[in-house]
C-alpha cells in the first residue's frame, strides 16, 4: 500500500472519529454536570475509544509514508506500546480502550440504555434515545453505503481498510464529478502540500454530517410523539 492509497483508505475514518471523539467528550461532561457518573464515565471510554481509532489511521497513514513526521509518529507509538506493557496500570487501561475502540456502536447502544435506566422518566427517555440512536445507525449505514466508506478490519494482527464501492457510482454525473475532484486533488499542491488528502475528508465529513443528521431527525420525531 503506497501512502497515498494508505490517505484514501484510512483518511475518512481518522476525520470522523476524531469528530465523534469530541462530541462524545462533551456528552460525558454533559451527563457529569447532570450527576449521572455512570452515564459520563462511558461516554468518556467511547470518547477515548473513538481518540484511538483516529490514531490507529493516523498510524497506518504515517507507516506508509517516508517524511520525518512519519519516522516520529512511529517511534512514537513504538514508545507508548513500551511503556503500556511495562506498567500495569497504563496496560489494563490500554486493554480497555482497545476493547472499546473495537466496539463503538455496541457500546454507545449499551450506553444509552443505561441513560434509560437512570432517568426519572424511563418511558419518555426511552423514546428519546430509542428512536434518536436508531435514525442515527441507520443514517450512518446509508452514508456508508452511498460515500463508499471503506471497511476498517484487522487482518493477521495488522489493521486494513477494505474498498467498498459507493452507490454514487450508479449515478453517471456523480461519479464523473467525484472522479474529476480526485484527479484534480492528486494533481494539486496547497501551500507546497498535495491535496491528495481532500476527497478522504471530505467522505469523512460527509459520513459525520449524516449521523448528525439521523440524531437530530430522531430527536426531532420523538419530541412530536412525546407532544402529542
Amino acid at each position: 500500500m503506497t501512502s497515498g492509497i494508505a490517505i484514501t483508505s484510512f483518511m475518512p475514518s481518522v476525520i470522523s472519529s476524531g469528530i465523534f471523539s469530541s462530541r462524545r467528550a462533551n456528552s460525558g461532561a454533559d451527563a457529569l454536570s447532570q450527576s449521572n457518573p455512570f452515564v459520563a464515565a462511558m461516554n468518556m471510554d467511547i470518547a477515548g475509544g473513538q481518540i484511538l481509532n483516529a490514531a490507529k489511521g493516523v498510524s497506518a497513514i504515517a507507516k506508509e509514508s517516508t517524511n520525518k513526521l512519519a519516522t516520529g509518529f512511529t517511534s512514537a507509538e513504538k514508545s507508548i506500546k513500551a511503556l503500556t506493557k511495562g506498567d500495569k496500570v497504563l496496560n489494563g487501561f490500554g486493554k480497555v480502550l482497545n476493547f472499546t475502540s473495537n466496539y463503538i456502536n455496541p457500546l454507545i447502544t449499551v450506553t444509552g440504555a443505561v441513560k434509560v435506566a437512570t432517568a426519572d422518566n424511563k418511558k419518555e427517555a426511552a423514546v428519546r434515545e430509542g428512536l434518536a440512536l436508531g435514525t442515527m445507525f441507520a443514517s450512518e449505514a446509508a452514508a456508508k453505503r452511498i460515500i463508499g466508506m471503506p471497511i476498517i478490519k484487522k487482518i493477521d494482527g495488522k489493521r486494513v481498510a477494505v474498498a467498498r464501492e459507493g452507490l454514487y457510482k450508479k449515478n453517471p454525473f456523480a461519479s464523473k464529478q467525484v472522479e474529476a475532484l480526485k484527479d484534480f486533488c492528486n494533481t494539486k499542491t496547497f501551500c507546497n502540500k498535495s491535496l491528495k488528502f481532500l476527497p478522504g475528508v471530505l467522505k469523512g465529513l460527509g459520513f459525520v454530517a449524516a449521523s448528525i443528521c439521523g440524531y437530530q431527525l430522531g430527536t426531532a420525531i420523538a419530541n412530536k410523539i412525546l407532544e402529542d
